[in-house]
């Protein structure tokens, strides 16, 4: 049998839910959109255990025969993000339990304790059987973990298993009760505990201590981590298919703890026409994990939904955000999901075709990208997006932190990360990799880190002071090196490190709300900061911009220091889109930053290189003409088309440009 070859375009496929005998025909639907995979399985537990310890896969051979049979390879996913009845019934205590103390019912999903003793013994066994019956098949390209793991609900499971497990967490981080106490300065509001064991659930209805609480869903995100391990360890033992979980745009579980032992990434996500450019932060966040292409597990074709249809995109949305994800590195694009439910919570979920299985009005755009992939798959597969050098970080630990330390009213730290630092980047043609404080940062001439709240995370300000004063740029701040890992402030001063090692003395810091304070820049221009405002002295370092306005008129609000061969910029605010972008402009052009391309803003431009020749993949994001100036011949693999100098983007238009 040939082997299964990328790029994959494929969606869910959830066969327990219609009669078998349909499969022929949606096989042959499938066929007709041009689709290559399918993604099976995932909720299908009750299917494959009927009853305890009586399995059933007789149904799910014949799918995956069928599918693999007619082409179309099969990612197999484990079910346990859906234990079936006969399990919660009699294994109650594997249910989740609120910070009420309200133990879950059956009827949703996610829905079982990781940490549970009971539902640990039932999840091997299923995935153990799951593993021997089609780790051999020829026709499964790979597994996927559970689904969307997250620790849900306000402070995700607090049943007596998780709350011991905190406790126990503690106690090995801190060794001893007093410096627990010491670490979080307990003393005030007589919060002081006397032993680990007094360490409560932080119920929501409570105003507790913002240490406890980023300490309580860290040890959450740790426990979905271990609980992906679990089942990596025993899918590693039976097959030999790349092993994944499909992660949601959401750090309130570690991507980079999570991926110790995956061989793939796998991410879902449903951005709408307004913030599609989010969608691109995310996949550039996936790309850097693994030295392998990563997978986009789930999007919708149309219109996400449950019992209501959310907004149908416009034409051209499916095309755009499909060969987003093949162009900042993905070899496979899913959609979610193929035929639409025909009940249940999500039935009104756009997909491929209908309940009835007729095609919906999105199914030209599919068969458009199918085609596509076929004209540009060989240089797709044989080519990765070219690295840049640059990088910006995103962390677990300063998502926790600032959900219970927004600093600022409305401050969301992953929005403000993907809304006002990275899309002006990949709007000034600049191409990040999005990377954890723990990442090497030896391929990078430059990095932003921009709301990084502890620079010791993975002991990172001891490998930044080694990697600036080699030659590296890094620009940092507003709103970074201002806590401890125990989520508490300096006392010696308002930073960490920073003033050592930029050369300034913090003044004064306001917050950005009611009102923004005016700036000067160091060639008169004046405009304004946003969000947070911290003021400095310098004392070796030089400043760039100073305020022009309240009590820190006159004081720096940008300073820079030479550091060794490298340099630092610091910011004290977050200066606009347009200031940004020429403060990282400049910075690119010193520190040997390769931007993509001389493009229209509203077009994302990834270059990319390797065996199969260079060129690059152009996506309009934003609904708009654009265009993009080429500084040598290229050949559209879409068109067939030979282009030179301005190449012009049609709205959600797409260009895949190999070099001659």
């Amino acid at each position: 049998m040939k082997a299964f070859e990328p790029p994959y375009l494929g969606a869910a496929y959830y066969p327990e839910d219609w009669p078998l005998e349909q499969i022929d025909e949606d096989i042959a639907l499938m066929k007709s959109a041009g689709l290559n995979a399918a993604r099976i399985g995932e909720f299908a537990w009750s299917r494959m255990e009927p009853e305890e310890g009586h399995y059933d896969f007789d149904w799910l051979h014949l799918v995956v025969e069928r599918l693999g049979q007619a082409g179309i390879a099969v990612i197999m996913g484990t079910p346990t993000a859906t234990p079936p009845i006969w399990l919660t019934g009699r294994y109650p205590e594997v249910l989740t339990v609120s910070d009420a103390g309200v133990a879950a019912q059956h009827g949703g999903r996610r829905h079982a304790c990781p940490n549970s003793p009971a539902y640990r013994r039932h999840v091997e066994r299923i995935v153990t059987q799951l593993a021997r019956e089609f780790g051999p098949s020829d026709y499964v390209i790979g597994w996927q973990i559970d689904n969307e793991l997250y620790p849900y609900g306000a402070r995700g499971c607090c049943c007596s298993e998780c709350h011991r497990g905190f406790q126990e967490a503690m106690r090995r981080r801190y060794g001893t009760i007093e410096t627990l106490n010491e670490a979080w300065g307990a003393n005030l509001w007589s919060q002081t505990y006397q032993s680990f064991a007094q360490l409560p659930v932080p119920r929501s209805d409570t105003w507790h201590h913002p240490s406890l609480l980023t300490a309580w869903m860290q040890v959450q995100s740790d426990s979905f981590a271990e609980f992906v391990e679990f089942q990596a360890d025993i899918l590693h033992e039976l097959v030999e298919q790349p092993v994944g979980t499909d992660m949601m745009p959401v750090q309130g579980l570690s991507y980079h703890s999570v991926h110790r032992k995956l061989d793939v990434v796998q991410f879902n996500h449903y951005n709408s026409p307004e913030n599609l450019y989010q969608a691109a932060f995310w996949m550039d966040l996936c790309r850097p994990i693994k030295d392998t292409p990563w997978w986009n597990t789930e999007t919708s074709t149309c219109w996400p939904g449950n019992v209501i249809a959310y907004g149908c995109r416009p034409s051209g949305f499916c095309r755009a955000n499909t060969w987003m994800a093949y162009a900042l590195g993905a070899e496979a694009n899913l959609y979610w999901l193929w035929r639409e439910h025909w009940s249940g919570q999500e039935l009104m979920h756009g997909a491929v075709v209908s309940s009835a299985g007729r095609p919906l009005h999105v199914l030209g755009e599919v068969q458009e990208i199918s085609k596509g992939l076929t004209a540009a798959g060989d240089f797709l597969s044989s080519t990765r997006p070219t690295p840049t050098g640059l990088a910006l970080h995103c962390s677990s630990f300063a998502w926790h932190l600032f959900q219970f330390q927004p600093m600022v009213e409305k401050l969301a730290y992953g929005a403000v990360l993907a809304d006002r630092y990275y899309q002006p980047m990949i709007r000034a043609q600049l191409r990040p990799d999005v990377i954890d404080p723990a990442a090497d940062l030896s391929g990078y001439r430059m990095i932003c880190s921009p709301l990084l709240p502890s620079l010791e995370e993975a002991q990172l300000i001891d490998r930044l002071r080694e990697w600036i004063e080699a030659g590296g740029t890094w620009i940092a701040g507003p709103l970074t090196d201002i806590r401890t890992l125990d989520a508490a402030k300096y006392t010696h001063a308002p930073f960490g490190h920073l003033e050592e090692l930029v050369g300034v003395r913090g003044v004064f810091h306001l917050p950005g709300l009611p009102r923004d304070f005016g700036l000067r820049w160091g060639d008169g221009t004046e405009s304004k900061g946003s969000l947070w405002y911290d003021s400095f002295e310098p004392a070796g370092a030089e400043a760039l911009a100073t305020y022009t306005e309240g009590p820190m008129e006159g004081l720096a609000a940008v300073a820079h220091r030479r550091l060794g061969k490298g340099q630092i910029i610091l910011l004290g605010t977050l200066p606009g889109p347009q200031d940004l972008q020429r403060l990282l402009r400049e910075a690119v052009e010193q520190s040997g930053v390769a931007s993509a391309a001389t493009a229209s803003e509203n077009v994302l431009v990834v270059p990319r290189g390797g065996p199969g020749g260079q060129g690059m993949v152009a996506v309009e994001l934003y609904n708009q003409p654009g265009s993009v100036r080429l500084d040598r011949p290229a050949m559209d693999l879409l068109t067939g088309r030979r282009c030179s100098q301005d190449v012009e983007m049609e709205p959600y238009g797409v260009r895949v440009l190999r070099f001659q």
